[in-house]
């Protein structure tokens, strides 16, 4: 669901014009940093800020929504709640994170997949602090808490900041 939330940056793609936004977000799902840091390299830095109120997609109605990013913020607890406490057959916590361990240390897959959430924590901000500029959501504590969080809080922070950020479908209150 990490990359998924990516798609909450489609507005960007009404600023690029080297790259097609739309199908590296469509991609990334699948081939998760095979796209994503390709994609961080090729795109165009932002310009100007995009005037809120605008019309927008369907696709960018549904991610501009706060819901979007609280939908799968909770996704995210109940995957973790799921991994510590579910299917009891797989045994108690301590052993569950031992053979996680010994998974991610063995198996290549495992230890990819690992490399890939590496990744995406330390990348999520440059998308952010990019989306926060097209918004003109800079200059005050809720701006800068979002920010915190995305940059120091993996998958949660970004959550967060899909729920706080101001919406491009509402105008602006200028």
């Amino acid at each position: 669901t990490w990359t998924i939330m990516m798609a909450g940056f489609a507005t960007e793609a009404r600023q690029q014009t080297r790259v097609n936004t739309l199908a590296f977000l469509a991609a990334m799902p699948f081939l998760t940093n095979a796209i994503y840091l390709p994609y961080l390299a090729l795109r165009d830095s932002v310009t100007d800020p995009i005037p809120r109120g605008s019309p927008l997609s369907a696709v960018e109605n549904l991610v501009e929504s706060p819901w979007f990013g609280r939908v799968l913020g909770l996704v995210g607890v109940l995957c973790l709640a799921w991994g510590a406490f579910g299917r009891q057959e797989y045994g108690e916590l301590a052993e569950r994170v031992a053979s996680f361990q010994a998974l991610a240390a063995s198996d290549r897959v495992a230890w990819a997949f690992s490399v890939d959430l590496l990744c995406l924590t330390v990348f999520q901000s440059f998308l952010v602090g990019d989306d926060m500029k097209r918004r003109g959501f800079e200059g005050d504590s809720a701006s800068a808490t979002a920010l915190l969080a995305a940059k120091f809080v993996p998958y949660f922070g970004l959550a967060y900041y899909l729920s706080v950020r101001p919406s491009l479908a509402e105008p602006s209150d200028e």
